[in-house]
């Protein structure tokens, strides 16, 4: 009985090993397109702006309350922030853009003399619920880099 919950879990082991795997290439991906990656809330009411692609632009504060990647000096500072998406019905609009929303966000640098100067790094990723599990992973990757 013994051998054989030991050989069904070394048979079983290298499936959770390979998905891990794939998943920390997803990761590492949108590691690579932030210049920032951080956790935190969003502190004020969020504006949204249309631009002339008819992408929703939601321009709102953010307190950063853990930095996975990018500049340490951030933590417990507040910037203002661009969280772009692509959306066309009201279900699109993702359930955490709304002040006092903790998230995940991954952000690039704005194009030079952009206000905010911070962006969502893409349209469909760029805000996500604060897994810890997930920012756990994002931390190892980042260290690893």
């Amino acid at each position: 009985m013994k051998y054989s919950v030991l050989i069904l879990a070394l048979l079983i082991l290298p499936a959770f090993i390979c998905f891990a795997d794939t998943s920390d290439d997803t990761l590492n991906f949108y590691l690579s397109k932030s210049d920032l990656v951080v956790v935190g809330k969003i502190v004020s009411e969020v504006g949204a702006v249309i631009d002339e692609l008819g992408v929703p632009n939601y321009i709102c504060d953010f307190e950063i309350q853990d930095v996975i990647k990018g500049d340490e000096g951030l933590k417990d500072r507040t910037i203002k922030i661009n969280i772009m998406r692509f959306e066309i019905d009201k279900e699109d609009k993702h359930p955490f853009i709304k002040k006092d929303s903790k998230c995940l966000l991954f952000l690039k640098k704005a194009n030079e003399g952009n206000t905010p100067a911070w962006e969502t790094a893409d349209f469909w990723f760029g805000i996500q619920h604060p897994f810890p599990t997930m920012i756990k992973s994002l931390k190892r990757l980042a260290k690893e880099k």
